[in-house]
This record gives structure tokens, C-alpha cells and sequence, in this order.
């Protein structure tokens, strides 16, 4: 459960602890501390637009093992997302998550999938650029959807619509 500066891991997290960077305390906390950014310095609705946060926490554990521990990127992808198989649209809404697993591997995990797609075809130097710049307009606003697509295409002019319609049921 996180809340601005402050999250908390249940004792589980830490009673599988192996102290190696390969575990899931190690991830969890990662993606919990990321929410101090995707959704603590820039919020949305959690209910109809969960992605916009979930997505981009989930994501950024990729960007901390890919800048921490670059050997590990392969494994986090297969333990962290592969694993799973995920299916399902990335802006499912709460109330149509169909349970943990499904809502879970539709929203956070091939919302993670769409963000390494999406930065692969546009490209790290304008991906992060887009980050930034999205962090900084809607800091301390609600963000929706189409504020992310407003803001990405100010530094994109590549075309990505397929990889929506791959990845959104409502991609128009």
C-alpha cells in the first residue's frame, strides 16, 4: 500500500529476502518508491485510468535493473512479466479487472510490455525526454490518457498508432 512518502511491504516481502538484487522485495520496493512519482507527483484516476500509474511504476523497475543491474534486465522480463503470460487490454478499468491476476497482467505488466514497445520505436533519447516533460506538466495535477498522448506527441513526430491498437481497447 503506498501513499506519499511512505509505502508498506508486508513481512513476506522480506521473509523471502535472499539479499541478491533478483528477488521480489527488490521490485516491489522499486515499483512502491516509483509511486512517489507516478501517482504521488503525478496523479490520475486510479479507478478508471489505473495504467497511468501502474504502468509507469511497473516500468520503472526495468529502468532501475537496466541502470543497477543491467545483467539482470533478461531475468526481471522473464520473472517479472513473461512469467505470467499476460493478456489483456492495458486501460482496463478497475471495476473490469476480472480478479488480481487478469487486472494485474492486463494493466501492470503489458503496460510495461507497451512502454518498452513505445520506447523502442520512438527511441531512449525522445522516450525519456517525454518522461520528463510529462512529470513535469501535470506535476500535481490529475493526468488522463490523453494528457500522456498530448505530451508524447510534442516529442515524437514516429508513428506508434499500431502499437495502441495493440495494447488499448480504446486506442482511438
Amino acid at each position: 500500500m503506498e501513499f506519499d512518502g511512505l509505502y508498506f511491504l508486508s513481512n513476506g516481502f522480506y521473509n523471502t529476502y535472499d539479499k541478491t538484487p533478483q528477488n521480489y522485495l527488490t521490485f516491489i520496493a522499486v515499483h512502491e518508491t516509483a509511486h512517489q512519482w507516478w501517482f504521488g507527483l503525478v496523479a490520475n484516476d486510479q479507478a478508471l485510468q489505473p495504467w497511468l500509474d501502474e504502468s509507469l511504476c511497473t516500468y520503472s523497475e526495468h529502468i532501475y535493473y537496466e541502470t543497477y543491474y543491467p545483467d539482470f534486465v533478461d531475468w526481471w522480463w522473464d520473472y517479472r512479466v513473461d512469467y505470467y503470460a499476460p493478456e489483456g487490454w492495458v486501460d482496463t478499468i478497475i471495476y473490469n479487472g476480472g480478479g488480481f491476476r487478469p487486472y494485474t497482467n492486463a494493466v501492470y505488466l503489458r503496460g510495461a510490455r507497451f512502454l518498452e514497445e513505445l520506447r523502442q520505436r520512438i527511441g531512449d533519447e525522445a522516450f525519456f525526454a517525454f518522461l520528463k516533460d510529462y512529470t513535469t506538466q501535470e506535476s500535481g495535477k490529475r493526468a488522463a490518457a490523453q494528457d500522456f498522448f498530448a505530451i508524447l506527441s510534442q516529442h515524437t513526430s514516429v508513428e506508434y498508432s499500431d502499437i495502441l491498437r495493440t495494447y488499448f481497447q480504446n486506442s482511438s
